[in-house]
């Protein structure tokens, strides 16, 4: 279990890595935190302001005092978690637990088992997030009330497990554990793939706006459905990349559903058309929260 004795290493700190790092000091006011500077001439400024607020301890830009850490959390994009473990690997502390906020796992998972860090690691993803980014939007606030999904490998050990769980627990929020591959089917359809739909729609309003009506009128019901596209394109491109084979298969799916209601439509169905709003309803009504 993590203590006011534990130590922890950040690779990236920004709206979850931050709101992460705050619960910890919260927690654990006299754990230490050290965040990693990838710059060599300046210091990220997210740092520079967790450092002021005593949210850190210290920031280095020496990757092997973030490995001889007791706990490494990857908070950088997806695609640059997965650098950082080869680069981690030889300075590792024995007993180092590491484990990342990225909303895919299958493609660090593959990268750990290539590595021969199954011992070292457990994925995580808190199921939370706003539209703004950076340390200074962080809070604790962020994770409390929220899933945070576990992913072990078959050779983390099960204390890995209750200390990531007991955490978890502590920030608020709640630990659902699944397999790696289970994970990145249920966001694909849940989260990756809503974001692909929001953006396109976005992009299709935008090429038909020619006179500047549609994005005037525009209202509760498109800014509802639309919120999400205002997410980081740079996060969103690493995702699209890395859940690729769980997103395709969703949206192939979702246009299966789009021709059949344009059938429906076309031809007027009745009974089609009602049923696709009746049955969308009762399934909505019935997601918590």
């Amino acid at each position: 279990m993590f203590s006011n004795d534990s130590t922890f290493g950040f690779i990236g700190l920004g709206l979850i890595g931050g709101s992460i790092a705050r619960a910890i000091r919260h927690n654990y006011p006299d754990a230490d935190i050290i965040a990693y500077n990838r710059y060599d001439n300046k210091t990220n400024p997210n740092l520079l302001l967790a450092y002021e607020d005593r949210t850190l301890t210290g920031i280095t830009n020496d990757l092997k005092e973030i490995a001889k850490t007791d706990c490494i959390f990857l908070c950088a994009p997806v695609l640059s978690n997965i650098d950082y473990l080869s680069k981690l690997k030889p300075y590792l502390g024995e007993n180092t637990l590491i484990t990342d906020v990225g909303s895919v796992k299958n493609d660090i998972a593959k990268a750990v088992l290539e590595l021969g860090l199954t011992r070292h690691f457990i994925g995580g993803h808190p199921m939370t997030g706003m539209e703004k980014t950076g340390y200074q939007n962080s809070s604790i606030s962020l994770l409390r009330g929220s899933f945070y999904i576990l992913t072990p490998t078959d050779d983390t050990p099960a204390s890995f497990v209750e200390t990531m769980t007991d955490f978890v627990d502590k920030c608020g929020s709640k630990p659902f554990v699944v397999s790696s591959e289970r994970h990145d089917e249920v966001v694909a359809a849940i989260s990756h793939g809503p974001h692909v739909i929001a953006a396109c729609l976005v992009n299709l309003v935008k090429e038909d706006d020619t006179d500047g009506h549609l994005k005037t009128l525009a209202a509760g019901g498109f800014k509802d459905i639309t919120r999400i596209a205002s997410s980081s394109p740079e996060m969103w491109h690493d995702i699209c990349i890395s859940n690729k084979e769980a997103l395709v298969q969703f949206l192939r799916d979702y246009n299966k559903k789009i021709e059949n209601s344009i059938n429906a439509i076309e031809n007027a169905n009745d009974e089609e058309i009602y049923n696709i709003f009746k049955s969308s309803k009762s399934y909505r009504d019935n997601i918590k929260g």
